[in-house]
């Protein structure tokens, strides 16, 4: 047992003392104190402590770090903006805010910036400064942007603002003046511009990227940071951004990454203020001020008018008043309705019965759009723009105005004329379109719809109509508030609810800013009008101060490793994939850390250097395995003392007043009860159970008074406890840790010091029985640390009169080294989280021999580097293995739809039996790459669900020359989502026609034009 004790000197060094939840120290004063316990003589580094310790990950470090993000008061004036700017590169006719100002001062002086403010603020100033600055520098700026309806306006906006030779657009099928010195592109343009070495990089001097914080998505914000990341040196970035709350860590991100300074320009100033109402009982109710303070009574006026709402609705039907559920229940109850808005009768609303009142689900009231056109046209708040987080509600709502008319005569001229000018573009059939003839009668009224599923065409005008007040009512999906500048005098959610894809939620106060920032349009409206649909019952109170009061979410990263990245990489050796994954917004925080662990390691080699070399012939045998030996029968003891917690007989074992050897100070003492885990480690301790103990404590660690004796009531983890004696001890648990009775912590210490004095004479402690647990595992982990400790009595290290001394200075090493590894560890690449799914993701690509056993990329690798639009990996293995090569260009082009098309369609199309093998071929490819991605582990996505075959009838047939009309009859799909898939082929196409001249296959390449002509038959 003596040799076990001694292996508490092993973790005395290591192990980070718990901080007590409650700690008292009290000297005492005691006849048998005065003798020293030699017993302490067994634990010969009891009070040795490392000068430093490891830090972990994450911790916080005094040591300075250069700061690269540098945030401007935009509160202070800026009185001498034109001394600094006398001469501007573009003039405004308006006076700048001053937070515009700032962002002109820091463009001038070459810097880059964040600017984070609110929709409709005037961010588009800083971008438009920056174009007309490199047009004088004779430069070129390329303005990025999240999706292809935001550039497709901001092309047109820029070429009103500059001379149109100055302006240019790239997207994937078109390329219009890529000569001028302003580019607007989709950030995967640039994505792969910057892969492929473009030339015209070279000459860029500002990359603006517009609509930052989506960053955030989860699908395709990786492609900000891949761009952020490998952007040239010379470039300056300009971040535009709605208000997020950490600007400047983002900032510093990309500041550090690019090694430059940024300055983060972020005002909440909106310039139309906002007034939020909720709309019930045919009523509008102020919730939140121009201010921002939450009005409980308006809150309260809502809810009693919707009752009475509610009540007369009964009444009228001849039913009992309703029986009124909480606010809380109600919302659950909604929360538990089915699907994208079913209306399900609230409880104690008669049921199923015919005769129920109307129940207002999110708008579901087909009288609900009359009341609120009358009411807002009587308030003078049109026009609005309504919120619907669904396509079909957006036009089912629209279809209940059935008898509005909003347009004058004057307006319904206008509409007329915009709307045949713009179907002037269409061929003859196609302005027959159902959309078609719906919209014209909708706009013609002064209605509007704009979502997702509209004709480009149509929704182009629709936004034309809207800007020029035509439209009067619009009733639109989410991305109608993205980027998009249509700000309205009116905004109103019909449903504080939306699907995002995985579940219905509230929507968040991020999503809720972005949206109620398009009410109010500035230089016309002292207040933007913000309105909220009530339900069958008021959303909760809480849930309406956080949605609009409370802070937006983070920008968060959504790095992840895709194949066509790691390709790319390998390719063209500019970045190591690791230095990528380093470099990425998620691996910031442990990035910042790197300069103090870089530094931390030099100084602990120094220490290490410098330590005396070991000069004892009976040590230096074995005291190195010695100290490995002690801290290994340490952990099994941790180990033992876990395991014997998760049993009742253990725990019982362990409870109060039983006696422990503690290493920390390698003492006696009492267990009192479980204390909480200290929030500082809880982190570090997982699970690990914390114990109030009254220690024994060597009077010489305290004031080196041997007449004194001295304890302390202190929290410990139970793994550091390095025995559990066979004795207990009556305590008052209370009187100790609650009170604090000195009286009573002197009884304690009375009772440890009588079991020193009886076990001085054998010089050994005895330890508990642990017979009494049974289980095998425990039983297992007692052999394996009993045998540990048997071990130690063949060392000849502790014969050695020096020992102690010996000892500490291993000790001492033996901590240098840990913390060295542990430091080269944290700023290795291995360190890096995304390293294990980076190695699986090379075993995928070996496996299928995209590239070679030295990561070399072979042919394959080389195809699977032009696919952007679909799944690398098995339209790289459909070319590869040449299983287009039996099929028509229509075939083809119908079978590369899968790739596309991501909706749910409840049509199941009808195919010719070729196209039904192609697309067994297609899915057996798909089965066996998912299979290796499982065999090495990779968290593969389900192909089967990202394999949609929905469209491959309608795009057949569209590639055939079907007229648009009939092909509309063949799905449930909207026109404008069959559209959008004919466009995103288009690219598909172009990709696996380059794939063909790098393979060397002619007859795919002309294959793939001639479907390429094929899908684009009305551009002929």
């Amino acid at each position: 047992m003596d040799d076990f004790l001694e292996t508490s000197a092993a973790e005395s060094g290591e192990y980070v003392d718990t901080p007590g939840v409650r700690e008292e120290m009290v000297e005492i004063e005691d006849s048998a104190s005065s003798r020293p316990l030699e017993i302490d003589d067994l634990l010969p580094t009891s009070n040795l402590q490392p000068t430093s310790r490891p830090a972990r990950r994450g911790r916080k470090t005094a040591v300075q770090k250069k700061d690269w993000a540098h945030v401007i008061d935009v509160n202070a004036p800026f009185n001498n903006f034109h001394e600094l700017v006398p001469d501007m590169a573009h003039k405004y006719p308006f006076e700048l805010d001053i937070f515009q100002k700032h962002a002109v001062y820091h463009l001038e002086k070459g810097n880059s910036v964040f600017v984070a403010a609110h929709t409709s603020a005037g961010k588009t100033v800083v971008a438009e400064y920056a174009i007309a600055l490199s047009e004088k520098h004779m430069t070129r700026a390329i303005y990025t942007s999240p999706i292809k309806a935001l550039s497709n306006q901001k092309f047109r906006d820029f070429k009103q603002t500059f001379s149109a030779s100055s302006v240019g657009i790239l997207t994937g099928d078109v390329q219009i003046n890529p000569e001028a010195s302003c580019l607007i592109m989709t950030t995967e343009i640039l994505r792969s511009m910057l892969y492929k070495g473009a030339d015209l990089i070279r000459d860029v001097e500002f990359v603006i990227f517009d609509e930052v914080h989506y960053v955030n998505d989860a699908e395709r914000g990786v492609v900000w940071e891949e761009v952020i990341i490998m952007l040239p040196d010379h470039v300056s970035i300009i971040l535009l951004s709605a208000t997020v709350p950490n600007a400047k860590e983002f900032a510093d991100w990309v500041g550090r990454t690019k090694k430059k300074d940024i300055y983060v320009i972020y005002t909440l100033q909106r310039p139309v203020p906002l007034e939020h109402y909720l709309y019930a009982g045919r009523d509008m109710f102020k919730i939140v001020d121009a201010k921002r303070s939450f009005l409980s009574q308006g809150y309260k006026d809502a809810g009693d008018a919707l009752k009475r709402k509610q009540d007369k609705e009964r009444e009228a039907a001849g039913l009992a008043p309703v029986q009124r559920l909480g606010a809380k229940a109600a919302n659950s109850a909604q929360r538990g309705q089915r699907g994208r808005g079913s209306v399900v009768p609230a409880r104690g609303r008669g049921g199923n019965a015919p005769s129920a009142a109307r129940t207002m689900h999110t708008g579901a009231d087909k009288n609900l759009y009359v009341h609120l056109v009358g009411h807002l046209k009587k308030k003078n708040l049109l026009p609005v723009v309504v919120f619907t987080f669904s396509k079909k509600r957006c036009e089912d709502n629209a279809s209940t105005l059935t008898n509005q008319d909003l347009c004058t005569g004057v307006e319904k001229s206008e509409v007329h004329v915009a709307i045949e000018k713009a179907l002037s573009r269409l061929k003859g059939p196609d302005k027959k379109l159902p959309q078609i003839a719906r919209m014209r009668d909708l706009l013609s009224r002064g209605i509007g719809v704009h979502h997702g599923g509209l004709l480009p065409l149509v929704k182009e005008l629709v936004e034309i109509l809207f800007a020029r007040g035509l439209v009067k009512i619009l009733f639109a999906t989410e991305t109608f508030a993205m980027g998009v500048n249509m700000p309205a005098k009116c905004v109103v959610f019909s449903s504080i609810r939306k699907h995002d894809g995985k579940s219905f939620r509230e929507i968040l106060p991020g999503e809720y800013t972005q949206m109620a920032g398009r009410a109010g349009r500035r230089g016309l409206d002292p207040t933007g009008t913000v309105l909220i649909v009530a339900g069958d019952s008021l959303p909760e109170q809480t849930t309406l101060t956080t949605m609009i009061i409370g802070v937006p979410g983070k920008l968060s990263s959504q790095f992840r490793l895709t194949y066509n990245m790691i390709l790319n990489l390998l390719r063209v050796e500019a970045l190591r994939v690791e230095e990528m994954i380093k470099r990425s917004f998620s691996e910031n925080a442990s990035q910042r850390l790197l300069p103090t662990q870089e530094k931390a390691v030099v100084e602990a080699e120094k220490r290490l250097a410098g330590l005396p070399s070991l000069e004892c012939d009976i040590c230096v045998q074995d005291i190195d395995a010695y100290y490995d030996s002690c801290h290994d029968v340490v952990k099994k003891n941790q180990v033992l003392l876990q395991l014997a917690l998760t049993s009742p007989q253990g725990s019982k074992l362990l409870a109060t007043g039983r006696v422990v050897v503690h290493f920390s100070r390698a003492n006696l003492a009492i267990l009192l009860k479980q204390a909480p885990v200290p929030a500082l480690d809880s982190g570090a301790l997982g699970n690990v159970k914390s114990y109030f103990v009254l220690a024994l404590v060597d009077p010489e660690t305290k004031s080196g008074q041997h007449e004194n004796g001295t304890y302390e009531l202190r929290s410990i983890p139970i793994t550091s406890v390095v025995l559990v004696t066979d004795r207990s001890v009556k305590v008052d648990v209370t009187g100790i840790v609650d009170i604090h009775l000195i009286s009573r912590m002197r009884d304690g210490i009375n009772a440890l010091q009588s079991l020193i004095e009886e076990w001085l004479p054998t010089n050994a402690i005895p330890e508990v029985g642990w017979e009494r647990l049974r289980a095998f595992e425990f039983q297992e982990n007692l052999r394996l640390r009993d045998a540990a400790a048997q071990s130690l009595k063949k060392a000849t290290s502790p014969l050695c009169a020096q020992f102690h001394e010996h000892y500490a200075l291993v000790h001492e090493r033996k901590v240098l080294q840990a913390q060295i590894a542990y430091l080269r560890l944290a700023i290795s690449d291995q360190n890096l989280e995304l390293i294990p799914d980076y190695e699986q993701r090379i075993s995928v690509l070996k496996d299928l021999k995209f590239i070679d056993d030295n990561s070399t990329v072979l042919l394959k690798g080389r195809v699977a580097c032009e696919i952007n639009s679909a799944n690398e990996l098995i339209l790289t293995e459909l070319i590869l293995e040449n299983v287009f090569a039996s099929y028509e260009p229509e075939e083809v082009v119908a079978l590369l739809s899968c790739f596309v098309f991501q909706e749910k369609t409840d049509v199941e199309p009808v195919v010719p039996p070729r196209l039904e093998e192609g697309r067994e071929a297609i899915s057996a490819i798909s089965d066996r790459v998912e299979r290796i991605q499982t065999l090495h582990k990779v968290a593969s996505d389900d192909y089967k669900s990202i394999l949609k075959f929905g469209l491959l009838e309608v795009v057949y047939e569209w590639a055939k020359g079907m007229p648009f009309e009939q092909i509309t009859a063949l799905t449930d799909v909207a026109e404008g989502t069959i559209v959008r898939v004919i466009n995103r082929l288009d690219e598909t196409c172009r990709e696996v026609r380059d794939a063909a001249r790098v393979i060397g296959d002619a007859e795919l390449f002309k294959k793939m034009e001639d479907a390429q002509l094929k899908i684009k038959r009305d551009s002929k």
